[in-house]
């Protein structure tokens, strides 16, 4: 099994000595005029059909107090809301879990069982295509015997390597995966791969006391809190990098030693990072470009004129195609990834270039 440690491996783009010119230059462009034209029109990674393509798992497994089951449910009544609302999702694209029901039976659709998460996975892999985005958070308790991650569910416990297996037997190429249970850094090696970007509340199975990430990661979604470079959106960097702050900051305000520190696996990187071991790798991390939301709002309330909506939908394309060529870097030569890289950043350019003019 793979085992997640600091190799001082730092996936930072180097042109060759005999790479182009033009390849720094598109470089250049993916990280820093990116970042200014998704200022200027709102348009991210997410497709101009995101609203279909994105889907939501939300569980809260058996919480054990009357106290931590009434925040518990307020965060996923919370979460349900911006992902229904601001963030755009489908209404018959969430499923929510909880450990009663009854508690809220107009938000919340199942019990948090092990057979009904088997059967919510079964559903959205009959409904969903490889093109889409599964975002998944769990809250609540996790357990740790030394070698084992479980999430403790009402019945059965499934372990990280269980729910790896149904997880990702949806055929989404994209997942996003928080899992604020106190020992949930203990699921980081299942739960890691390609295309995957996994925050952990907690740096292993060890940390085995309460968790605040979950509710912080909610704060950074509503009203774009997170938003750091003020493009109108949230990133689920930016989102981890909120939250693991505000973690840090509790424990400091309490005085009390900090028990839990929030990890991000990106993109199945070998070593799992800190938020302080992001800074040397925040211009190529996945989590950058990754969006929770619908893409360009202009698309979605149509304000656009029909030829600056095909040229946002185009580019939006490009930069899918761009995030997905960056998660699958390691299954092809350098030379074939900057080619392809090179051609796809030129064109982007060029389309982004005719939007500004419009």
């Amino acid at each position: 099994m793979r085992t997640l440690r600091q190799n001082g491996h730092r996936e930072i783009y180097k042109v060759r000595e005999n790479s182009s010119a033009l390849f720094v230059v598109c470089i250049l462009i993916l990280i820093v005029v990116l970042p200014v034209w998704t200022r200027e029109t709102g348009a991210g990674a997410q497709s101009a059909f995101a609203d279909e393509t994105r889907w939501a798992i939300l569980v809260a497994g058996i919480s054990g107090d009357p106290g931590l089951q009434k925040e518990y449910l307020q965060e996923l009544v919370d979460l349900r809301g911006l992902l229904e609302g601001p963030l755009g999702f489908p209404r018959s694209h969430l499923f929510v879990l909880f450990d009663k029901q009854e508690l809220d039976p107009g938000r919340i659709q199942y019990q948090s069982t092990r057979e009904n998460l088997e059967n919510v996975c079964k559903e959205i892999a009959g409904r969903a295509s490889k093109e889409d985005l599964v975002f998944v958070f769990l809250e609540g308790h996790g357990g740790f015997d030394g070698n084992t991650y479980k999430l403790n569910l009402a019945g059965p416990d499934p372990t990280g390597e269980d729910l790896a297996a149904m997880f990702y037997a949806i055929p989404a190429q994209r997942f996003v995966v928080i899992n604020a249970t106190n020992c949930s850094g203990g699921s980081l090696e299942a739960l890691s791969g390609k295309g995957r970007i996994v925050i952990s509340a907690t740096r292993s199975g060890n940390e085995k006391n309460l968790t605040h990430l979950g509710k912080y990661f909610v704060e950074a979604l509503a009203n774009n809190n997170a938003d750091v470079d003020k493009n109108g959106r949230v990133s689920i960097f930016e989102a981890f990098s909120y939250a693991a702050r505000k973690v840090e900051e509790y424990y400091s305000k309490e005085g009390i030693m900090q028990t839990e520190h929030p990890m991000l696996s990106d993109n199945g990187d070998e070593h799992a990072l800190t938020l302080a071991e992001t800074v040397d790798q925040r211009s190529t991390l996945l989590s950058r470009s990754a969006y929770l939301d619908r893409g360009n709002p202009l698309l979605a309330a149509g304000d656009m004129s029909p030829e600056s909506q095909a040229l946002a939908k185009e580019a939006q394309s490009l930069e899918k195609q761009i995030e997905l060529l960056k998660s699958a870097k390691d299954e092809m030569s350098q030379e074939e990834y900057e080619k392809r890289l090179e051609a796809l950043l030129l064109r982007l350019a060029e389309v982004q270039a005719r939007l500004r003019k419009k």
